[in-house]
């Protein structure tokens, strides 16, 4: 059903309205159930993290070392996040997270026992990474189509922001346990319990009733029919398509960043495991702030601007940060800890402008197209960091992804076309789903 909703410009948005499974009868339970399960995963899957990060920097104590590992662990989950929306649309998205959380708990149980076995190295903790990444391109794509399911239309920012919460708790938590258990029981350990975590994961989901959802057109029963058609809906809508550019590159700049925290603390200002492990908690606590933030606020309606604001302030952060001197340690910490709350601000929305944009049905494979575009932002931003850093130093290296941030997070607030995507995402906010469509195209259907 076409209906005509007032824009707050100059001209009138037509939307369509989408249909959707109802809502679980009881749906706060269930988003609880796989959140818990998640929370367990999630935690003790960045305990293994870190211990790997921290493995890697002792180890060889180099940047480019440092932006490979990150690489190994981002690069298969963009290669293969278009697949993974594939599968989610066109199975039971159940049974497809399920599958997902197995295969990492699985993984992380061989890589255990044979660091057990003493055969423990920098290509295994690669290799490790690698997979895990594997199984989060199947899994993000079909969390992320999911969770908009169970929730009413209003809440779709805040369950996005509890979703987020479980990275910033394992800020908190997974560098102390990895850490902790990295140096008194051993590298196994960490992997070990991270299987354990998957376990629990999958047993809530088993749990949770959540609707059988999918695409069973004759179209998704095709892969590359099924990713053309995903990858159609994502380039029909211009505004989508500048964000995910934009977005790409203040990923590639982040990406690089985030594997350089840790010889940040190490190299520049002369830190241990344990200081790098303090800053890690620091962003993870104070991220947990913004998304309390976010989460009573709900975000406005205007949510763009949230993630204008976010990433604008960030880059900013990034540049300051940048300009410490060795001795700055308290001040690198206070920084960290208010890039925790500005960037606790940043997923949530943009997930929901891109939620709200896209037929359920499609979900998934927009979604895993998505992941893509950040994911395979990796390359770029590791490479740039792990080469560049090591001539320019970790620091000014911050400087220089401070600045492109910033004028990413800007644009995403200037841009007319996107200006434009915030009031239509807004203009129907409290209603069901919409993306703006082409009546042309509607009338060539009809």
């Amino acid at each position: 059903a076409i209906k005509g909703v007032t824009n707050m410009s100059e001209q009138q948005l037509e939307v369509k309205e989408f249909d959707h499974p109802p809502l679980p009868k009881n749906w706060l339970r269930t988003v609880v159930i796989i959140w818990l399960g998640q929370a367990a995963s999630i935690l003790t899957a960045y305990s293994s993290i870190y211990a790997g990060v921290w493995f890697v920097t002792e180890t060889t104590d180099s940047a480019l070392m440092l932006a490979l590992a990150s690489l190994c662990s981002m690069l298969p989950q963009g290669l293969l996040a278009p697949l993974g929306g594939v599968v989610a649309d066109r199975f039971n998205r159940k049974y497809v997270l399920i599958a997902a959380d197995a295969f990492v708990g699985t993984m992380a149980l061989i890589m255990g026992m044979i660091i057990a076995m003493g055969h423990v190295s920098v290509p295994l903790v690669l290799i490790m990474g690698a997979l895990r990444s594997v199984g989060q391109a199947f899994h993000m794509p079909a969390m992320e189509s999911t969770m908009p399911l169970l929730v009413p239309k209003k809440h779709v920012v805040r369950v996005n922001t509890m979703n987020q919460s479980l990275w910033s708790m394992a800020l908190v938590v997974g560098p102390v346990l990895g850490i902790f258990l990295y140096t008194v029981v051993g590298f196994q350990m960490v992997l070990f319990l991270n299987a354990a975590g998957c376990a629990v994961a999958c047993l809530a989901l088993a749990l949770a009733k959540i609707p059988d959802f999918h695409d069973d057109s004759d179209e998704a029963r095709h892969p590359i029919a099924s990713l053309k058609a995903g990858f159609a809906t994502l380039s029909a809508d211009r505004g989508l398509l500048i964000l995910c550019g934009i977005v790409m590159a203040i990923m590639a700049m982040y990406t690089g960043i985030n594997s350089l925290f840790p010889l940040m603390t190490y190299d520049h200002f002369h830190g241990d495991g344990y200081a790098a492990s303090l800053i890690e908690g620091i962003y993870g606590a104070f991220s947990l702030v913004g998304i309390a933030i976010l989460f009573i606020w709900g975000g406005g309606k205007r949510l763009l601007r949230v993630v204008a604001f976010s990433g604008t302030f960030s880059g900013i952060i990034l540049i300051a940060t940048g300009l410490l001197s060795p001795s700055m340690f308290f001040w690198f910490a206070v920084l960290t800890a208010i890039s925790g709350v500005v960037e606790s601000m940043y997923n949530g929305p943009l997930l929901a402008v891109v939620q709200k944009r896209v037929p359920p049905e499609k979900l998934g494979r927009v979604m895993g197209l998505f992941s893509t575009v950040t994911a395979l932002s990796s390359p770029i931003g590791l490479g740039l960091a792990g080469t560049c850093a090591e001539f320019t130093g970790v620091a000014m290296w911050f400087v220089i992804s401070g600045v492109v941030v910033t004028a990413g997070g800007l644009a995403i607030g200037l841009l007319p076309s996107l200006r434009k995507l915030d009031r239509e995402v807004a203009a129907t906010f409290d209603e069901v789903d919409v993306r703006k469509t082409n009546p042309t195209v509607e009338n060539a259907a009809e």
